[in-house]
């Protein structure tokens, strides 16, 4: 397990005191001049371990003003005279805080050079695995935006977690001297989820959103023993769409075709009507638009459509191996073979192959009992379509160079350019033969 860090920058200005409140929390810090010092009352630093960090970015100028324990007092320039003042070093000292505190010094950031180097020292500082709990207060300029990048950056490179961003609000202290406490964290989570969409929408990759579910349900179906409906209803949209993209990962095509599990995901996402955080919710409409394509019902249809997508998100051997099967399934209907016959099949892989390479009757290779199938299907009039009979014939081109790893002697292996445009004229052919619709 991580470390716990505690990251603030501590600015120059003279600070006025005041309590620091967290009223959702029902929070409220001793009169303190810092809001480092309330920040970490509200974390609860004091119940941390010795393993754990305080870090605190200075400056030249804020270690002068704000940190060293030999601050005593500083000039007030409204008031116009000094005044007693103590520096958060010695705050610190005397809270006597289980856990290690290091002062880290930084440049002011006036050059992009600076700027990168706040940037790196701070990344160095981290180790794998660390959960992360920012105050960003006094972040001057640039720095909200490089802590946000930072967190993306050692989210990826050194798994850490975010557990806290909050911003204390001076100036809004109300006539009680009581200055909130804000929550800034879920502007990270919003770049996570942004992200994890992205993912799913690009290349169909479902992972980081399911994790992210269950990052956000776990802890409230903890809290209200599996009784709140909307983290339940995440948790079922969640694994439904897990579901869904398994199959087409797989080429489960029986279930694709009969669309159960799709069917679940459609509910679940009609009963998703919200998240927990507003700016959610137009990341979670973008993913169910993308399902719009799939028929809920059972539907020999959406073989072809999960070809597209698989193809789309670039998952090519399951994108052919999908679309050849869903042409078998399609003609198997269309001649009252059921579709999971895997003997009467084979009739229709005949059908094609005869039409391909013009092969007289007497030439069939087919059992006795299957030959007058094989004429009815043979007599079918889309078997007269040389894209359709040609555009089959190549996925099972496209196919076994899949399955043989390009490694025939007999054959000059097909190069990855060559396999996505065959797949994809493929598509294009099918689309208009069998459904008159064309695929861009």
């Amino acid at each position: 397990m991580g470390r716990k860090v505690f990251i603030s920058v501590l600015g120059t200005g003279l600070y006025g005191k005041c309590r620091y409140t967290r009223e959702v929390d029902g929070f409220e810090s001793n009169d303190t001049c810092f809001i480092q010092s309330a920040t970490m009352q509200y974390l609860r630093v004091n119940d941390w371990s010795e393993d754990d960090l305080g870090l605190f970015l200075l400056t030249d100028s804020a270690r002068k003003e704000n940190w060293n324990k030999s601050i005593t007092q500083r000039y007030d320039s409204k008031a116009k005279q000094y005044v007693e003042y103590e520096g958060l070093e010695s705050l610190i000292g005397k809270a006597h805080l289980p856990i290690a505190i290091k002062d880290l010094s930084i440049p002011d950031g006036n050059t992009e050079k600076e700027i990168w180097e706040i940037f790196t020292s701070t990344f160095n500082e981290l180790c794998d695995g660390d959960e992360l709990y920012f105050d960003v207060t006094h972040a001057f300029r640039f720095l909200p935006m490089l802590i946000l990048v930072l967190c993306d950056y050692a989210k990826f490179l050194k798994n850490v977690t975010i557990k806290s961003i909050t911003y204390g609000n001076y100036e809004a202290r109300k006539e009680n001297n009581k200055a909130p406490i804000i929550d800034l964290l879920s502007l990270s989570q919003l770049q996570d989820w942004t992200f994890a969409a992205g993912q799913y929408l690009d290349n169909g990759s479902v992972n980081r959103l399911v994790s992210l579910c269950e990052q956000e349900f776990k802890p409230i179906l903890k809290e209200t023993k599996g009784g709140d409906e909307a983290a339940q209803k995440l948790r079922a949209f969640a694994t439904k769409l897990s579901d869904v993209v398994e199959e087409r990962k797989a080429c489960r095509g029986m279930d694709i075709i009969k669309s159960s599990s799709f069917r679940g995901l459609k509910q679940s996402a009609e009963n998703l009507e919200q998240t927990f955080i507003d700016a959610f919710n137009p990341i979670f409409e973008k993913i169910k638009t993308s399902l719009v394509s799939f028929d809920e019902n059972e539907n020999v249809r959406n073989g072809f459509s999960a070809a597209v997508w698989c193809y789309d998100n670039g998952l090519f051997q399951q994108s052919a191996t999908i679309l050849q099967e869903f042409v078998v399934s399609f003609f198997c209907l269309r001649h009252e073979i059921r579709i999971d016959d895997e003997d009467k099949r084979e009739i229709i892989n005949k059908a094609f192959n005869i039409k391909f390479k013009s092969i007289s009757e007497n030439g069939w290779e087919i059992a006795d009992e299957k030959r007058e199938k094989l004429k009815e299907v043979l007599s079918d009039e889309l078997f007269d379509n040389k894209t359709l009979v040609d555009g089959f014939n190549n996925l099972t081109e496209v196919r076994n160079d899949f399955n043989h790893s390009g490694m025939r002697s007999r054959r000059k292996p097909m190069t990855p350019q060559d396999i996505k445009k065959n797949i994809k004229k493929c598509i294009c052919a099918f689309g208009v033969v069998l459904f008159n619709i064309k695929i861009e």
